[in-house]
């Protein structure tokens, strides 16, 4: 075999059983030649847990690339959680809800992306693998993140463990529907790729996605879009699925997806929040609004204000305490609106 040739790609294989590497992840190191070590950041393990991996690489050997395996299988154990109970992952990130006093198996993760050449968060969610979804996808929007890029790959999301994540292929009369959507981080290429992430498809009944729901989005985002609004004018956002409420009964049907059964939401909320900052950045003023849809195509053509509510009637139902890093001064008032009028028409 030939040794004098770098390999064409490197990774690990991984899992909680030395004889069940089900998970993947590639590795990003560039190596020079046959020899060297290699890392690869891996996302979304269980706490206190022991797993256990091999490498591969795929070389030359003359006339094609073939697969080589380590012949020893490594092991690492994790730590306990460091996400304090009922806190949030960053006080100064606006659009953050407050981080469920337990996680269980849910995975609370934040991508990152490059914005102006520089590394910066892309958005954060709490995945749930029960429904193979995010409950919650928070993200802030202004107009640098705004573009013309296009993408329509869909991929696996490296921070969370690929068989808690399902590819979404749903059958005919669903949408792939994004949560953060594409459109809002097609000015910068690393973020609009990870909209494209498998955490952060839905299934969403066709009409619904292109009709009343789309029409929200465009809403939401021609606040920022309009020329009237400034470079640092940004909105908070979090949306999310809604299987059952707040010890709800609700019956949760499913569908096939890539040979798994797959959820599909019974309601979809939004909530948004515009704050206004003094010289020194304190927020001194904010307004949000709530919407809370049933996911039915019976709605698809209805206006989407009709569906406004306030913040506070959606964390009733879903259990979610969001815009928790609003001043207290505030979050009242803004959290009670129930008009998108009021809303849309509250200055930065």
């Amino acid at each position: 075999m030939r040794t004098d040739f770098a390999p064409q790609a490197a990774w690990f294989k991984y899992g909680k059983s030395e004889s069940a590497l089900n998970s993947t992840v590639n590795t990003t190191d560039i190596l020079a030649g046959p020899s060297g070590s290699f890392t690869a950041q891996v996302g979304g393990l269980e706490e206190n847990s022991t797993y256990y991996y091999k490498a591969y690489m795929k070389v030359w050997n003359g006339s094609t690339y073939v697969e080589i395996e380590s012949p020893m299988v490594g092991t690492f154990t994790t730590s306990a959680s460091t996400v304090p109970s009922g806190e949030t992952l960053n006080a100064d990130w606006m659009e953050l809800p407050a981080s469920p006093s337990s996680l269980g198996n849910r995975k609370l993760v934040t991508m990152r992306g490059t914005m102006n050449g520089k590394d910066t968060r892309n958005y954060s969610i709490l995945y749930d693998p029960q429904y193979y979804a995010a409950t919650w996808v928070a993200f802030n929007y202004c107009k640098a993140h705004r573009g013309s890029g296009s993408l329509s790959s869909w991929s696996v999301n490296p921070q969370i463990a690929s068989n808690l994540q399902v590819e979404p292929s749903y059958p005919s009369g669903y949408d792939r529907g994004h949560q953060i959507p594409n459109a809002l981080r097609n000015g910068e290429t690393s973020m609009q790729k990870q909209t494209y992430y498998y955490t952060n498809s839905t299934p969403q009944l066709k009409d619904f996605n292109q009709k009343i729901w789309a029409n929200l989005e465009t809403a939401e985002r021609n606040i920022i879009d309009n020329s009237s609004a400034s470079a640092t004018d940004t909105l908070y956002v979090v949306t999310g699925p809604v299987y059952k409420t707040l010890n709800g009964n609700e019956t949760v049907t499913t569908i096939s997806s890539s040979g798994k059964n797959v959820p599909v939401p019974n309601y979809y909320y939004r909530v948004i929040l515009k704050v206004r900052r003094n010289a020194s950045g304190t927020v001194t003023a904010a307004s949000a609004i709530g919407f809370w849809m049933p996911h039915d195509n019976s709605i698809a053509t209805e206006d989407y204000a009709g569906y406004a509510c306030s913040v506070d009637s959606i964390e009733k139902k879903t259990g979610f305490d969001f815009f928790a890093n609003l001043p207290s001064s505030v979050e009242s008032s803004a959290e009670a609106n129930t008009s998108w009028t009021t809303f849309k028409n509250f200055s930065f």
